[in-house]
């Protein structure tokens, strides 16, 4: 007997997206995608076009998932409060740390609707914020009964307020391991269809230029972006990208986004 549905933040993207067949294809555990819609993001509609596509194939490939994959839950990102303790601390972290504006909306999201134990799908990767949280979280068992991994108590408070609603099913998974298992379990040509450009071009292809586009590169998934792209993104990658980051982390510092 299943405790509830899984609540999972979903994006249309790769990690959120093997998740999400994690959950229902291997799993068979009933699931709440979640996915907040930031007007403010170029990529935003292609995201929703992406999910509504992708719950269409499983449905027809998959009928089970018509009953286990509820309805995504589709709410506008809530609005910045400069004094809020979540906001502060994000600013905070962003001191010392490189970590995603994207957390600071999502955890004062989940503290507004009194969730907890919602599926943040960060994978392991060698910096950003797998990385920084790193030396605070631990393994855990999920009230479904899985392995996953949280926040431990003793991490520091500004990552409690960040990151204290999550789990972090994929936390010691890379893309690339999450690549092999698809293709031994016959995902590949549903992940094909995610989507995960921040900034799509009038054709919507991927940009080749922003964060996601540069971490598909380094983690060996560059044909994802167009061959025509793919030059000047990796020209990009070694040269402007590193200018861009510290240019980021130093508004940061003062109080600004990037």
């Amino acid at each position: 007997m299943h405790d509830g549905p899984v609540d999972l933040l979903w994006t249309g993207g790769w990690d959120s997206s093997y998740r999400l067949l994690s959950l229902l294809l291997d799993l068979r555990l009933p699931v709440q995608p979640i996915y907040l819609y930031d007007d403010k993001r170029v990529s935003a509609p292609v995201e929703v076009q992406t999910m509504q596509r992708l719950r269409e194939r499983l449905a027809e490939e998959h009928p089970h998932t018509r009953e286990l994959m509820l309805p995504t839950r589709i709410d506008r990102v809530p609005a910045t409060r400069p004094r809020d303790d979540i906001e502060q601390a994000f600013y905070a972290a962003m001191r010392t740390y490189r970590i995603g504006d994207q957390y600071a909306f999502l955890s004062r999201w989940c503290r507004d609707q009194g969730l907890h134990d919602v599926e943040l799908s960060i994978e392991w990767f060698t910096h950003g914020t797998s990385t920084v949280l790193r030396p605070f979280v631990s393994p855990v068992r999920s009230r479904h009964g899985f392995d996953t991994f949280r926040l431990r108590a003793d991490a520091p408070e500004q990552f409690r307020l960040l990151f204290g609603a999550f789990t972090f099913p994929l936390f010691v998974t890379s893309k690339p391991q999450m690549r092999e298992l698809a293709v031994a379990n016959g995902w590949s040509s549903v992940l094909d269809e995610t989507w995960f450009c921040h900034r799509p071009t009038r054709d919507l292809r991927p940009c080749g230029f922003c964060n996601p586009c540069q971490y598909a590169l380094e983690q060996g998934f560059g044909a994802r972006i167009p061959r025509s792209r793919r030059a000047l993104s990796r020209l990009y990658h070694a040269t402007l990208m590193p200018l861009r980051g510290r240019a980021r982390q130093i508004l940061r510092r003062f109080g600004r986004r990037a």
